[in-house]
């Protein structure tokens, strides 16, 4: 590529405590055109991101709430969006599951999934994703039928695909984020997934596993519709909630049998049973 491909571009980096990068809100991420990549420095995560306007951008972040230890820019000149993603993207090991990129040549040990990386969330950096598959770890997928409600990028879907579950649907209201799953799917070879982009009230059927990754305000409107998709005797993860948001979640499905919680930082899930 020559010279003239080349375009000068800012990238603000943040400093903040684990687990604040997960708080990063909508607005700010409004303000980003190239993506966000997170480098995890001992206690500290290290938020690299390329906004349009760096200057709106960084007082947004100051005035949000995150905790921040030190924020630079820096100026560069890049090539293109995969560029900064082969730079940035490193193998993410869970518990058994090592989550790494085609390039990523070495290969673990242990169970894998390979994805085409996009943005700091469906990498599996994100809290909540670890939470649900320490939680999944824990569960006997062998011949179940699974629900994966919000797929994203498909990693749970997969895990369950590694954990032996007969069939899978995955579900997301987002094109985007359902031909991205696809992706990840082909390159795993994964054909007990079926991708579907669908709204909730459109899922049909029940499930032995339903596996929910969503936000608080998702659960508290349509608890009811998620419950209805469990089997009888089945099992619903959950994971995406806030910890101070426990106590309203745990209201919501206050019927149920709770087996199992698990925190990272500010982040929780859980295990239910009917």
């Amino acid at each position: 590529m020559s010279k003239t491909d080349l375009q000068n571009i800012i990238r603000v980096d943040i400093l903040v405590k684990k687990g604040q990068e997960e708080l990063l809100t909508d607005q700010i991420y409004q303000f980003i055109n190239k993506g966000v990549w997170l480098e995890e420095q001992g206690n500290a995560v290290l938020i690299k991101c390329y906004p349009e306007e760096p200057e709106s951008f960084i007082q947004q972040v100051r005035v949000s709430g995150l905790k921040i230890t030190g924020i630079t820019t820096t100026q560069e000149k890049l090539q293109d969006y995969s560029e900064l993603t082969r730079r940035y993207f490193r193998p993410i090991t869970i518990g058994n599951l090592t989550i790494r990129a085609p390039w990523n040549k070495k290969k673990p040990i242990n169970r894998q999934i390979v994805i085409e990386p996009g943005m700091a969330f469906g990498t599996g950096r994100h809290e909540s994703t670890k939470i649900m598959i320490k939680i999944m770890d824990s569960v006997e997928f062998s011949g179940k039928k699974v629900l994966d409600i919000g797929c994203g990028s498909g990693i749970l879907s997969l895990n369950a695909h590694l954990l032996g579950a007969r069939r899978i649907y995955a579900v997301d209201n987002d094109l985007d984020a359902t031909i991205n799953a696809k992706k990840n799917v082909f390159l795993n070879q994964a054909n007990t997934i079926n991708l579907v982009c669908a709204n909730l009230e459109d899922i049909k059927g029940t499930y032995d596993i339903v596996l929910a990754n969503i936000d608080i305000k998702t659960f508290a409107e349509h608890s009811e519709r998620i419950v209805a998709l469990v089997k009888e005797d089945g099992l619903l993860i959950i994971s995406g909630i806030l910890r101070k948001n426990r106590d309203q979640l745990l209201h919501l499905f206050h019927d149920w049998k709770l087996l199992k919680s698990h925190r990272i930082h500010s982040w929780m899930g859980f295990l239910f049973s009917r």
